[in-house]
């Protein structure tokens, strides 16, 4: 299975969005000629509904629902047709209609609002409180980014009625929010010829035909775009089209020779300031007299490859590795606009994150060749020592100059080694493991630990920033993968008792809906608890952190505390478990397969 986010995997998004589409259409009876039994089709019923109790003029609707005059008027003529609707044309101007229900149709939506709750109550019906909820919450979701994937952005003259409009909606909320008000005449000017082509552009958002953003550009002559008149309604906030807005005046801007994005705002926008400074704008001081200014910023415009790799920290990134995790943590920063240089023992692997548009290397010399930093995600430390050690055991020559990023996980003793060998080297390594499976992975949920030299940690810290949840600085090496042996006992443990736990239930009867159910609503619950029950209830075992990698995990700590001198009695029992789990040919199923070993067990 591909774990390349869907943002980019453009297949994956398709095959989901329209298996999506299918069950719904299916679910609610889009289907049906004779939608909720009332001998019209789902788009007559939504039309009545959209001319509602304060009827609506013609072009409204058009825009409104998306259709071209032709359809919409043999649609209205068919409601006409059965006394619901009449169509008149305006008293104020006899060019526009207007459509207003009769009180037939008035009688007819109560009786599809009725309806329409009875099926939402039958699809609600048989789903548990939990399910209830997880669904609602998707539909609340899907309704957003639907509704955000209809936002169209596009060029506007400033002198025309929507961005005329745009602009009166952005100074009123100016005015709302400063502390003083706000008199657009003591602002500084922006002229509608300094936001035209060519002296610069302004954008306007629509929705449905209704205008919903705008921003602004100045463009001056030392290569500086100014940024203006950002503005999105509070209809839409949530849905980020405010980011949208900001990246597409950026492209605008670059597009017109702007080598630098700079722009000014009041302390009041707190929103405003946040998504400039996660955008990658950085506080300059002041570069005009605006009055109702606070902060000014400053962002530098990369049009290529070797810009944004030279204004990165890390500079030019290549990753070495491409499984279960390497897969989607490298998918997480090609999403995040971090362009890869990659290389994988398979070739088949190797193809989606190229498809995604990643570097294939040949080899991984020519992914240190290409590359600054190189974050290497492989299976142990005898695959990490393939890849960067000689027939001899001696560490390549390539990782000279290079910093390494270790994300997976190995004995603290070889990490140590590691280390001193790649500094020897003329390298820097900096150890990063990580916690989670796979689907943190694909969200972004892992938490990463870190250790090494500080600078070198300070360095990579925003390329891990991109993967995981959380970053912790843990000290020198090998505290990082002494604190992720600490942290996967409690995980190990959780995964063996879960198994336990299910196979206890199911040789004693128990409704195991009912113990998944229990076991998440209680204090025991957490993320990762919670998808196990369900691949254990589902009967899943689609590896997310397989058997063999939970016992080289519990190996590991069972080694790391017979070194210290110190007892691991649970630990040294889950490692017998899981080794018992291969030996019966289960290695590659997720650790919660273990139950299958478990079953064969007897007293």
């Amino acid at each position: 299975m591909v774990t390349i986010p869907p943002e980019q995997d453009p297949a994956l998004a398709r095959a989901e969005l329209r298996a999506f589409n299918r069950v719904v259409t299916e679910r609610i009876g889009a289907l049906e000629d004779h939608y909720l039994d009332r001998g019209r089709s789902l788009a007559l019923d939504r039309l009545l509904w959209e001319v509602g109790e304060a009827g609506a003029e013609v072009r409204e609707l058009r825009a409104r629902l998306g259709l071209d005059s032709g359809y919409l008027s043999r649609m209205l003529r068919s409601l006409e047709h059965e006394g619901l609707v009449v169509t008149r044309t305006s008293g104020e101007d006899s060019r526009v209609r207007r459509v207003q229900l009769t009180d037939a149709g008035r009688a007819e939506i109560g009786i599809l609002d009725r309806l329409s709750d009875d099926l939402v109550d039958a699809i609600l019906a048989p789903l548990t409180p939990r399910q209830r909820a997880e669904l609602v919450d998707a539909t609340a979701t899907a309704r957003r980014l639907l509704t955000a994937s209809a936002i169209e952005i596009a060029s506007a003259d400033p002198d025309d009625a929507a961005a005329q409009y745009a602009i009166a909606q952005y100074y009123s909320v100016l005015a709302q929010r400063f502390e003083s008000g706000f008199d657009a005449g003591t602002t500084r000017p922006a002229p509608a010829d300094a936001l035209r082509p060519p002296a610069g552009r302004f954008l306007v958002a629509t929705l449905r035909g209704a205008v919903v953003g705008c921003v602004g550009l100045k463009l001056h002559a030392d290569g500086v775009g100014e940024i203006k008149r950002l503005w999105v309604a509070p209809a839409t906030r949530g849905m980020g089209l405010g980011r949208r807005l900001l990246t597409a005046i950026e492209d605008a801007a670059r597009d017109a020779g702007a080598r630098v994005a700079r722009l000014d705002t009041n302390r009041a926008l707190t929103e405003a300031i946040q998504l400039y400074r996660s955008s990658g704008y950085v506080e300059i001081p002041a570069f005009n007299d605006e009055p109702y200014a606070h902060h000014w910023f400053q962002k530098r415009l990369a049009d290529d490859r070797a810009d944004r790799e030279r204004t990165a920290p890390y500079g030019r990134v290549g990753f070495i590795g491409l499984g279960l995790m390497g897969t989607p943590m490298a998918g997480r920063l090609l999403a995040a606009g971090i362009p890869l240089t990659v290389w994988t023992r398979s070739a088949a692997a190797l193809d989606p994150i190229v498809n995604a548009g990643a570097a294939p290397a040949e080899s991984p010399e020519a992914v240190f060749a290409a590359s600054d930093t190189v974050v290497v995600m492989l299976r142990d430390a005898d695959a990490v020592d393939a890849v960067l050690r000689d027939a001899h055991g001696v560490i390549q020559p390539f990782v000279a100059g290079r910093t390494i990023v270790n994300t997976g996980t190995m004995a603290p003793h070889l990490s140590r080694r590691l280390a001193d060998d790649t500094a020897a080297a003329g390298g820097t390594y900096v150890e990063a493991p990580v916690s989670g499976s796979r689907v943190p992975a694909v969200n972004g949920q892992l938490v990463g630990m870190l250790a090494g030299p500080p600078e070198a940690v300070h360095r990579v810290r925003p390329l891990l920033e991109h993967l995981c949840a959380r970053v912790e600085a843990c000290g020198d090496i090998p505290a990082a993968l002494t604190m992720k042996l600490s942290v996967n006992v409690f995980l190990v443990s959780l995964l063996a008792g879960l198994a336990e736990s299910f196979h206890f239930a199911t040789a004693h009867g128990v409704d195991t809906a009912a113990w998944r159910e229990i076991l998440d609503s209680g204090q025991m619950s957490s993320p990762l608890s919670r998808v196990k029950t369900e691949m254990l209830v589902r009967g899943d075992t689609a590896p997310q952190a397989s058997i063999a990698d939970v016992h080289a995990n519990a190996d590991l700590i069972r080694k790391a505390a017979a070194a210290a001198g110190i007892a691991s009695p649970v630990i040294d029992a889950c490692a017998e478990l899981f080794a018992a789990g291969m030996a019966g040919g289960d290695s590659p199923l997720d650790a919660v397969g273990i139950v299958r070993t478990l079953a064969g067990m007897r007293r």
